[in-house]
């Protein structure tokens, strides 16, 4: 399955994580096979878009029998890298950086925002929802090695100052919900997040779909 990474579509590795929080939680439940539509049904995705997407990593169901909850939870786990908790800093702690923290990936214990960092006096040397929130000034002193992953939470024109300081003590995945590119290091691999294309998307879609109905 992980041999096929490569010819995944972008569409499709954007859905891995849905499908991978849905077979959790029916995996929790004690569901032990799931077919296409009912799984559509839960996570309103076409059956079709399932399918094919699964059949991208190889045999992972029987037809007439669907799929092994045990086995997508495995298989789409080692897809993501996600078998071990990623322990994960969070750079900008105004309204969206502190809600990110307070919600901690909750559907999720692999993933955990372990520390945070920000400028602003009035932030450092607090707490939000039990994560310690240091000055960004002593990133390099305060990062351990188990940290690969940041999330940055600052307006744009930050970005040029912080995704350097970043890869100067080895991050190298970077979620960033400043849409503006900057030049980084090419062993660094960052997904910028553009809340308002997002919406705009949802709405044009949403509109269209009201047209044809």
């Amino acid at each position: 399955m992980l041999n096929a990474r490569a010819r995944v579509s972008k569409a499709t590795v954007r859905r891995i994580p849905l499908y991978y929080r849905a077979v959790q939680q029916l995996q929790q439940q004690g569901v032990k096979r799931i077919r296409s539509e009912r799984l559509s049904e839960i996570i309103h995705i076409p059956s079709a878009t399932i399918r094919r997407d699964f059949s991208s990593f190889g045999e992972l169901g029987k037809s007439g029998y669907g799929y092994s909850v045990d086995t997508l939870v495995d298989e789409f786990g080692k897809l993501l890298e996600v078998q071990d908790a990623e322990n994960i800093l969070l750079v900008g702690c105004g309204g969206l950086g502190a809600a990110l923290i307070e919600n901690n990936f909750r559907r999720n214990p692999d993933l955990n925002i372990t520390m945070a960092f920000d400028i602003d006096p009035a932030k450092i040397g607090t707490e939000i929802g039990g994560v310690p929130v240091y000055d960004f000034r002593e990133l390099a002193m305060r990062v351990t090695p188990d940290i690969k992953t940041a999330i940055i939470a600052v307006p744009s024109s930050a970005q040029p100052q912080v995704i350097p300081a970043l890869e100067g003590i080895g991050i190298d995945a970077i979620l960033t919900f400043a849409p503006q590119p900057v030049v980084c290091l090419p062993t660094t691999t960052i997904r910028y997040i553009d809340l308002t294309s997002e919406l705009q998307s949802l709405l044009f879609t949403a509109h269209h779909q009201q047209l044809a109905d």
